[in-house]
């Protein structure tokens, strides 16, 4: 959904670069990772069809993303790190 009624945007086409989940150990010893990933991306325009900017002069752009999470034993964590000197 975009911001307000008012204003349009052009989907515009894109390709991930690098998409990581970020851990985080809860109390009851389970790792949870997350990661967002983009669903859509539009450029956004001003009423009269020109480009929207943000007040520093960067383009505006609105965007759609969707959480994928995952649960790890911390042996599955560490497993996927490599890694037997990561604290969890």
């Amino acid at each position: 959904m975009m911001p307000s009624s008012q204003t349009k945007g052009k989907l515009v086409g894109f390709r991930p670069l690098q998409e990581r989940f970020s851990y985080y150990a809860l109390d009851d010893g389970t790792v949870l990772g997350i990661k967002p990933a983009i669903v859509k991306v539009y450029r956004l325009q001003n009423p009269d069809g020109s480009l929207a900017v943000t007040p520093d002069g960067s383009p505006a752009y609105y965007y759609q993303t969707q959480n994928i999470t995952q649960t790890l034993t911390p042996d599955e964590y560490r497993s996927t790190k490599n890694s037997d000197d990561i604290p969890v």
